[in-house]
């Protein structure tokens, strides 16, 4: 199982309360950043925060303040992320192209804030500080009478002020007479590394997705097909419904529900940015098993002539082995996942006709047939399910048939 870590570091109000926080690629825990891509990092730092570990959990009611190159802005990528919920920090490139003045206007019109560095100051950039809503000022690069010119400029185009690299009471007392309105550096915090547990994902399920999305004849069955087969697609979507807010009232009853709130335009994106993140290559054994127990939950449903609710049934089977891929309890999983009570209760207690449809399922995967019992079905019909189940995934999972043959069909009859 894969390790998430995510650096954040906190932006403080002069009573040293959090504003917010920066988020920071890492990838290892001496506070290391070996950047060979400037979009890979940013695309790692927001899959990591949105779809693994969780927004809420990185950065709660605060705001998150993400570094953004000038291609990620102009790739449409930052589209995936809340408008109400982040600060974009452009890393200004040494000449302003038309293009990324015009795709910041665009962003800044659609409700997203932009924040900048002290490169920003130079007189070819005033032009971009008409949309900008934060000015970043390093205090240790900077001399008193160069931040008080900084100052004023920000004060003319109407920025907020952020003093970066304040480490020192007198940084702090400084900038506080200057009227700076946040700060940041080693005098409040040092980065605090938040660590989580990585499902891997397939880059030929990622670019499979890719292309469904972009195929004109693609409907809502075809759409939710092609992200269910995937128990890491189908974790990472719920968790993003859940980071990124998506219009959700109420709680998720299935994956076509969380397809349909974000939207095909938005999965594109959200698809791109975790192909971009970098993405494994093998499918292990436990995602196997937890497709065709997911299969099999929805065939059982069938069966007993719950077809409209077939899907929750699905979601179900699926995320039953959450646990064991993240090595975190169910309920400390469930309680991120924003599910229904009915698909909760099921998932924790084996409880209504959710859950006991799951208890049949896995006692079938133990042979513990004293306990294969699914309400008024005999054993053929649930031994059927199994095997549709099974043949099934193998269709779906083409590419990985060796994996599933040699890991997943094994007759328990």
């Amino acid at each position: 199982m894969g390790r998430v870590l995510v650096s954040r570091q906190p932006i403080c109000r002069p009573d040293r309360t959090i504003h917010g926080y920066e988020l920071l690629f890492r990838d290892d825990e001496n506070d290391r950043a070996r950047i060979r891509n400037d979009d890979e990092a940013t695309a790692q730092v927001i899959v990591n925060t949105f779809m693994e570990i969780g927004l809420q959990e990185m950065v709660g009611s605060h705001l998150a303040f993400i570094n953004v190159s000038p291609n990620f802005l102009l790739g449409d990528f930052c589209e995936a992320l809340p408008p109400d919920l982040v600060i974009l920090e452009l890393l200004v490139p040494p000449h302003l192209d038309p293009r990324l003045l015009l795709r910041v206007k665009l962003l800044v019109h659609g409700g997203y804030r932009i924040a900048v560095g002290d490169f920003a100051f130079a007189p070819k950039f005033q032009s971009l500080l008409e949309f900008v809503s934060i000015a970043k000022i390093d205090v240790h690069d900077s001399s008193s009478e160069s931040l008080k010119a900084k100052m004023a400029l920000c004060h003319r185009f109407g920025l907020k002020t952020v003093a970066e690299k304040v480490e020192t009471p007198a940084d702090f007392n400084l900038c506080k007479d200057l009227g700076f309105d946040w700060y940041q550096g080693y005098f409040f915090c040092h980065p605090q590394f938040v660590r989580g547990a990585r499902i891997p994902l397939t880059r030929l399920t990622t670019l499979r997705l890719i292309g469904k999305l972009n195929d004109p004849q693609l409907t809502i069955n075809h759409l939710e097909e092609s992200i269910r087969q995937d128990l890491s697609l189908s974790y990472k979507l719920l968790r993003y419904v859940g980071s990124a807010g998506c219009g959700l009232r109420g709680r998720v009853q299935s994956i076509r529900h969380a397809a349909v709130l974000i939207g095909i335009d938005r999965l594109k994106i959200w698809a791109s940015l975790i192909l971009f993140s970098g993405v494994e290559d093998k499918m292990k054994e436990v995602d196997v098993s937890a497709i065709v127990r997911a299969r099999m939950c929805e065939k059982l449903a069938e069966a007993m002539k719950l077809g409209d609710s077939a899907d929750q049934f699905f979601l179900v089977g699926l995320f039953s082995l959450l646990d064991t891929m993240l090595s975190r309890p169910m309920e400390e999983i469930v309680e991120s996942l924003n599910l229904t009570p009915e698909i909760t209760n099921a998932l924790l207690h084996r409880q209504g006709v959710l859950g006991s449809v799951l208890a049949c399922v896995m006692a079938y995967e133990r042979r513990d047939w004293n306990n294969v019992n699914c309400g008024t079905l005999d054993q053929e019909a649930i031994r059927n399910a199994y095997v549709r189940a099974t043949a099934w995934s193998i269709r779906t999972l083409n590419g990985f048939a060796d994996t599933l043959e040699t890991s997943a069909i094994k007759s328990r009859a």
